[in-house]
């Protein structure tokens, strides 16, 4: 399947967009927080080198309606080759019996922990990264994905701290990065998530999640264009998301076109619901009743 021309969404993520080395003065924050900024700041004006890899399956593995053989040693590849297939339950079932029959193999491990987390099986994630860290600190994914995890459970500052150790191990670790973005639009402060999230897409431009996280930024800073671009780049990798059709809904409503905000913001109550994802559910039925208020809209004006 061919990838959809990014070059229209260059503008966002353009290297002049990094903050300077002198930054205004900002209010005074968490301790922890100021100090993991600056060092944030100080990876990204390093000049973090760009580069995509791709990763071609070794036929290493058999798989039938019922079961996978794998050769023995070649477990590994059997996983990363099933992961890029989009094939995470039969992933797990190669890698699982290996990490319980070698607790102690980092690898195995560390794999178990990845797949776990291509799943958002965050809890056994979180066990998993924690042990291969354990067992070898020095690997920069098992830091990364545990920040993710704590980031999941609301632990913000573990979720900042393991991130950054992650990003000195390998300054290309774009989900670290992406956590950090997360942690302070959680923060509501979108300025200090914008560096980060940036350097997220320019390590993993088709990550659907940092499109939406872009946008989100961009919406606090209420750059609607630029949230608009984002949110559309998210709509072609993921249309069945729903914090994009939020995303645009809210866009199409600063922007008065109320018909296209109303019908976001019905798909996103639709997927959140699906997803059982009650409360944003509740949300987005909210909105959308404010919105057909708010432009007086008849039934027939809604785009269905």
């Amino acid at each position: 399947m061919p990838r959809p021309g990014i070059d229209k969404y260059k503008d966002i993520y353009q290297p002049e967009d990094i903050p300077s080395s002198k930054p205004p003065p900002e209010p005074s924050r968490n301790k922890f927080f100021r100090a993991g900024a600056l060092v944030l700041l100080a990876v990204l004006l390093i000049g973090i080198p760009v580069y995509y890899f791709s990763e071609r399956g070794i036929g290493g593995f058999q798989e039938d309606e019922d079961s996978i053989q794998v050769e023995k040693g070649k477990e590994i590849i059997a996983v990363q080759q099933l992961v890029k297939e989009g094939k995470l339950v039969r992933a797990l079932d190669v890698i699982q019996p290996q990490y319980k029959l070698y607790p102690d193999n980092a690898e195995y491990v560390s794999t178990g922990a990845w797949v776990h987390f291509k799943m958002e099986n965050y809890r056994r994630a979180l066990k998993l990264s924690e042990a291969a860290i354990r067992l070898d600190p020095g690997r920069a994914r098992d830091h990364a994905i545990l920040g993710a995890t704590h980031l999941f459970f609301k632990q913000y500052k573990p979720a900042l701290e393991t991130s950054l150790q992650a990003i000195q191990l390998d300054p290309d670790q774009s989900l670290a990065y992406l956590t950090i973005g997360e942690i302070y639009l959680k923060e509501n402060d979108a300025e200090r998530a914008l560096p980060a999230l940036k350097q997220a897409g320019r390590l993993d431009p088709d990550n659907a999640r940092v499109w939406t996280r872009l946008s989100s930024a961009f919406i606090k800073l209420e750059q609607w264009g630029k949230a608009q671009l984002c949110a559309e780049r998210a709509l072609e990798l993921s249309p069945d998301a729903p914090g994009v059709h939020f995303n645009l809904a809210m866009i199409y409503y600063k922007r008065e076109q109320g018909p296209q905000a109303v019908e976001h913001m019905q798909r996103a109550e639709d997927l959140y619901q699906k997803a059982g994802q009650f409360e944003w559910a509740g949300k987005a039925r909210q909105n959308k009743e404010l919105i057909i208020r708010q432009f007086k809209l008849r039934p027939e004006d809604i785009i269905p």
